[in-house]
């Protein structure tokens, strides 16, 4: 009777029945869009995460973070591993390399050991950064192919035999 067919998956949400001949109240509208799952200041994770939508670092994360939505780390937050997202704003710490497939922010406050790969990048007074800078975004041009390339000096045998 009760409990004996777990197995069931076909769950269905009906709303509660009409009282004096009423109509029901409507069910609850589903929010769409992102949703920010947050990761408390006194939560620490060991491992990698995998997001849709939006989150938020308070707390410590020792792993790769990959999404396909907007990671925010908050001023009390603190990231040990890579960052790949489509939108990175950072105001705590990271120590890790950042790519940003659109728009990477680093607020004054933020604190960042790594290389750093975004389209768009809007740096914060006050910030401290340690690492490479690769922006790339459409507006860069690439090269003239039409410049010669620069002659670059071949060494000198007797200057090899020094090195070796």
């Amino acid at each position: 009777m009760f409990g004996k067919d777990k197995s069931r998956t076909d769950v269905a949400v009906m709303a509660p029945p009409a009282r004096n001949g009423s109509t029901p109240p409507p069910l609850p509208a589903v929010e769409s869009g992102p949703v920010e799952s947050v990761f408390a200041a006194a939560l620490s994770i060991k491992g990698d995460i995998n997001f849709e939508g939006a989150i938020r670092v308070e707390g410590e994360i020792h792993g790769r973070i990959t999404g396909q939505g907007r990671l925010t780390v908050s001023p009390t937050g603190r990231v040990i591993g890579d960052i790949m997202s489509a939108e990175v704003i950072i105001h705590g710490m990271v120590q890790g390399n950042v790519t940003s497939l659109d728009r990477l922010e680093i607020g004054g406050s933020a604190q960042v050991v790594g290389d750093l790969k975004a389209a768009r990048l809007i740096v914060g007074d006050g910030c401290k950064i340690l690492g490479r800078l690769d922006i790339n975004s459409e507006s860069m041009t690439a090269p003239d192919s039409a410049a010669p390339a620069p002659k670059v000096a071949e060494p000198e045998a007797d200057a090899l035999d020094k090195v070796l």
